[in-house]
């Protein structure tokens, strides 16, 4: 893997994002990770979604240094605030309701802990519906219904969204008003 990024690198000029993700079947380290971005010049961008993210961010950040320009949380912003504290620069989420989470990531950049605490607890709701019940689907039934997208078909082997499940998202969704369901009208 570390040759395979390698490559890619010297092929680009532009930084490389690595997800770390445990549905690949492929385990990556703190170690691992922080070495690849110490001897491999674009690879500098991590998106860390695994149990415990928050320690794993926490240990790539202090073995990686400065090579490790993004660390990232990736499960949905559901472990947001404690992958902000451990360390996290942002996050990569499925892209539904991305201004409500800049209210947080930007309140708490800017160290004002308690305002991204209550954007956090503001938008909670949807989050949680996203991560535990709409799952993947959740980004582009939003975009449907804001006249995004045309479908929200979603490739196999993923279920299409069930309709009461959608109509439970877009209840949550309608109380935040993201752009999402008007920036297509």
């Amino acid at each position: 893997m570390h040759e395979f990024y390698r490559t890619v690198s010297d092929a680009i000029g532009i930084p490389i994002m690595i997800q770390d993700a445990p549905v690949s079947g492929t385990a990556l380290s703190a170690p691992f990770l922080a070495r690849m971005a110490r001897e491999i010049d674009n690879v500098s961008y991590f998106k860390i979604e695994v149990p415990q993210a928050a320690n794993k961010l926490r240990e790539l950040i202090e073995l990686g240094g400065d090579a490790v320009v993004g660390p990232w949380d990736g499960e949905e912003v559901i472990t947001l605030m404690a992958d902000l504290d451990a360390g996290a620069t942002g996050s990569m989420t499925g892209g539904g309701y991305a201004d409500g989470i800049r209210l947080i990531v930007d309140a708490y950049a800017a160290g004002d802990i308690e305002a991204a605490a209550a954007h956090y607890q503001q938008w909670l709701p949807l989050i949680n519906y996203e991560n535990r019940q709409g799952g993947l689907a959740s980004c582009k039934a939003l975009m449907k219904e804001g006249d995004v997208i045309r479908s929200d078909a979603v490739r196999q082997p993923l279920p299409p969204m069930h309709p009461t499940t959608r109509e439970g998202l877009l209840k949550v969704a309608r109380r935040l008003d993201p752009l999402v369901l008007r920036w297509g009208r």
